[in-house]
């Protein structure tokens, strides 16, 4: 009678023990559950700020009329601008002049105003007058001469480099140009005018600040004068022969022209 409790106790506690040792148990993963460290959770991570609009805005602000239906491009302006003109010096035949004091060139110092207009981005058209003086003397004498020319053309530019700040084109035009000579010989005076045509070829250069631009151009101008068609008044001239009143230029002559501007876009 006291063998069969204690088989029982026997085979009671080796089914336990097969339970605990048994790989499908789920009292094991319940105490590897309880011993595992706590995880904290990872902070989420800001994206970086989109600076694309900051910067698109800055780069509006240098915005040029420089690609085909911008609504925002500003097709007009207009300026003035400090010219520097180089040209044969004169050659007149009612005062003495020295070449040695007159030089192989003169240079003409002045002012002009202009304005640009662009139909398309690539195409501008451009009018411009221009005015240059100079002053002759002689150092061993009371002689001298003044020349002052005013230079009226219109081209169009041909727009090869555009961008958002700068843009360079090439240019060509025609026009007119009006100089006026003086002459003083000790207490006798003389005058004259005359005109000539103008035609030009140049290279031309605008660097683009908002409504603001300043404007480089490099000009080479072919003159053409009539040296007949000539006004002449004062003492000088009364009774000179008709080849001394003649203008004091060559027929045909080369002149450069060189300016900077600046100009307010609208």
């Amino acid at each position: 009678m006291l063998a069969f409790p204690l088989v029982l106790s026997l085979a009671v506690v080796a089914a336990a023990g097969a339970d605990v040792a048994s790989p499908t148990g789920r009292a094991a993963p319940a105490r590897a559950a309880k011993s595992a460290p706590a995880v904290e959770p990872t902070p989420a991570v800001e994206p970086a700020p989109n600076t694309a609009p900051a910067a698109g805005r800055r780069r509006a602000r240098f915005a040029a009329f420089s690609r085909e239906g911008n609504p925002l491009a500003q097709r007009m302006m207009i300026g003035i601008s400090g010219v520097l003109m180089q040209a044969a010096p004169l050659r007149p035949r009612v005062v003495s002049l020295d070449p040695r004091d007159v030089g192989r060139s003169a240079a003409f110092g002045g002012l002009g105003v202009f304005g640009r207009y662009r139909p398309k981005p690539i195409v501008g058209i451009d009018l411009g007058v221009q005015s240059g003086s100079v002053r002759y003397r002689r150092k061993d004498a009371d002689v001298g001469a003044s020349q002052d020319q005013i230079l009226a053309d219109i081209g169009t530019a041909l727009y090869l480099g555009r961008g958002d700040v700068a843009q360079f084109a090439v240019s060509a035009g025609l026009g007119g140009m009006y100089t006026l000579v003086r002459y003083n010989a000790d207490q006798a005076t003389g005058r004259q005018a005359f005109g000539s045509a103008v035609f030009r070829l140049g290279v031309e250069a605008e660097f683009l600040l908002k409504r603001v631009a300043i404007v480089l151009s490099f000009r080479t101008h072919g003159v053409l004068t009539d040296r007949d068609r000539v006004r002449s008044k004062g003492a000088l001239l009364d009774g000179a022969s008709a080849a001394d009143q003649r203008a004091p230029v060559a027929s045909f002559a080369t002149m450069l022209v060189g300016s900077l501007g600046l100009a307010y876009r609208f």
